[in-house]
């Protein structure tokens, strides 16, 4: 190569070094924040360094200059952007064109081509950078200079071969790397400056990070791996009252950690060393110099070293004391107001059963008294009626004893609507007496018998009654007038409801249960009674029907006394039932049971 050839490369080398070296100094610092007008002096700058390759050409051809302006404006647009690249286009171009010469139309076509590859590499190639760089800058270096060589097509036609044939090479295996190399040095330039902005980012970031630890309102501990202290900020000496010396290299578990949770969290720590991973989140309590309990979230994370063996562990905590007192104080609340609900659930609840009952006992009472007011009136209408029939003068005796009976009746009817009324009143009172002696049951169930066999009888249904003991096993220990009174009471009942078919009273001895018990029954074959009136006719002035237009009588107190005097002497009474259906054909049936406990003598 001659020497004015070299001198020419080197010149332009030189200056594309200054060109690189402009892109290092005053472009790259502030490349994003750059305005117009520096955009446009910039764009002077280059268009200067294109001027002085210009001016600065060497000889391949007689009468055609060279020199390397394609590779500027190329990569100018590369990484300078569209506004300093076409400025320098523009005034290389309005050089050229007053140089002029035989190449002047292929040097005005390398000046614009050069420049335009590059940007459209910028433009269309974004992420060239994070590519295989070398060949993204080769490639754009080989397309810009192949694009000069089809240029030459303006050159005069005599002197297009010879050109052609004496810049191919150079122009592939001088230019295109040439291209190559300032792109990888100005690329070079650029990666230098990002990690030198990152490592002043990251500075920072510590610096604050550390300010943070420092200062900030969080704990920051950094343990070795036998759980020694090796770091703690004043955060954490401040909230448990302690100096710096009396925590540095000392244990963590041991001083801060609370004796019952010692060795489980001391386990947790070992067995994360040999793990080489701790836990990211774990809440746990420490303990201030005085003995206080705080709360702390921790966020930990495992120190290695350059051999990847784990060193240590740095937590982050929280303090969260606050939080959880104010926690505990809620919860405290909820239990108290959950507390109180029930007991409003429970009052009102209590309440509206009181209410419910006391409606029922309105009610109850006032169907009593409705009752009760029939009930009497009915008899006393009969005794006075038959009593002014008496008066007559011209009764023969069978009337006389007719209305006698029917008055004795009548007296007899109210005598026992007297006597419940009293006995209920007893009950409710509480001076009900029970007076336990010996007697003989049998005869009890006998005297039942015999009381209303002619009753019974005349109704034409059929009465019977079953003994459970022999008479020298029958006597009892119990209150002989309430079981007499019971059994009344269930007899009036079945009579009351049985229009045909039998009624059959009795006991039997159950010695399955301790002590051993009696139990009473009264059958009969009456209507039945339904489903939901089975627990209310115990209930007071409750009747199978409260109608006073039914067709029997009673005030409704019979089975309540009967149930009252049956858990009085220790038993309980219940109703089996069965209802009476017409149109199946079947007939009805009820049986009353009651038991009495009692201890059973064998006296001859």
């Amino acid at each position: 190569m001659k020497e004015p050839i070299l001198i020419g490369l080197l010149q332009n080398a030189a200056l594309l070094i200054a060109f690189s070296m402009l892109y290092q100094s005053v472009w790259i610092k502030n490349e994003a924040t750059k305005g117009t007008s520096t955009k446009i002096l910039t764009g002077f700058v280059l268009s200067s360094i294109g001027v002085i390759l210009m001016s600065t050409p060497w000889m391949m051809v007689p009468g055609i200059a060279f020199d390397m302006r394609s590779v500027l404006l190329s990569v100018s647009g590369l990484f300078f952007g569209p506004i300093p690249t076409i400025i320098a286009m523009l005034i290389t171009g309005i050089v050229r064109f007053t140089i002029g010469g035989d190449g002047l139309w292929m040097g005005l076509v390398v000046i614009f081509s050069s420049g335009s590859i590059g940007l459209l590499w910028r433009r269309f190639r974004p992420n060239w950078k994070f590519n295989n760089y070398y060949l993204e800058l080769l490639a754009m270096g080989l397309a810009v200079h192949i694009v000069m060589l089809v240029s030459t097509v303006f050159l005069p036609s005599d002197k297009i071969f010879p050109i052609l044939k004496t810049i191919a090479l150079p122009l592939i295996f001088i230019y295109s790397p040439a291209t190559m190399l300032l792109g990888v040095l100005m690329f070079k330039q650029y990666k230098n400056w990002q990690n030198e902005l990152a490592q002043l980012k990251l500075k920072e970031a510590e610096r604050r990070f550390s300010q943070i630890l420092e200062s900030g309102n969080v704990v920051s501990i950094m343990l070795n791996n036998d759980g020694s202290i090796n770091f703690c900020n004043d955060y954490l000496l401040r909230i448990t009252g302690y100096k710096p010396e009396e925590v540095l290299d000392k244990n963590w578990f041991d001083l801060f950690v609370p004796s019952d949770l010692r060795e489980k969290l001391k386990e947790l720590f070992f067995g994360s060393i040999t793990i080489k991973e701790f836990s990211k989140d774990y809440e746990n309590i420490i303990l201030t110099k005085s003995g206080e309990e705080l709360y702390i979230l921790w966020y930990n994370i495992v120190l290695k070293s350059d051999s990847d063996e784990i060193i240590g562990m740095a937590s982050i905590g929280v303090n969260i004391t606050e939080s959880k007192i104010h926690e505990k104080m809620l919860k405290e609340k909820n239990i108290k107001i959950e507390a109180q609900n029930e007991e409003y659930k429970k009052i009102n609840q209590e309440l509206r059963i009181a209410k419910n009952h006391a409606e029922e006992s309105d009610r109850l009472k006032s169907a009593f008294l409705a009752n009760v007011s029939h009930e009497i009136r009915t008899p006393m209408n009969s005794i006075l009626g038959f009593s002014g029939l008496l008066k007559e003068s011209d009764l023969v005796n069978e009337d006389q004893m007719r209305y006698i009976g029917a008055i004795e009746h009548s007296g007899n009817r109210m005598l026992n609507i007297i006597d419940d009324i009293l006995t209920i009143s007893k009950i409710e009172a509480g001076t009900v007496e029970i007076t336990f002696s010996k007697f003989n049951v049998n005869e009890q169930v006998e005297s039942v018998y015999e009381l209303f066999k002619d009753e019974i009888t005349q109704k034409g249904i059929d009465f019977s009654y079953i003994n459970g003991l022999t008479d020298s096993e029958a006597f009892i220990k119990s209150d002989s007038e309430k079981i007499y009174a019971i059994l009344i009471n269930l007899v009036r009942n079945a009579i009351k409801f049985t229009n045909h078919g039998s009624i059959k009273i009795g006991y039997v001895l159950k010695r399955n249960s301790e002590p051993a018990e009696l139990e009473f029954f009264v059958k009969d074959t009456g209507g039945g009674i339904r489903e939901e009136q089975k627990e209310l006719i115990f209930e007071r002035f409750r009747q199978g029907s409260e109608s006073l237009s039914r067709n029997y009588e009673g005030a409704g107190l019979g089975l309540a006394i009967s149930k009252a005097f049956t858990e009085l002497l220790g038993g309980k009474i219940w109703v089996e039932s069965e209802e009476q259906n017409f149109a199946l054909g079947k007939a009805g049936k009820t049986v009353f049971y009651f038991t009495i406990p009692t201890e059973v003598k064998n006296i001859k």
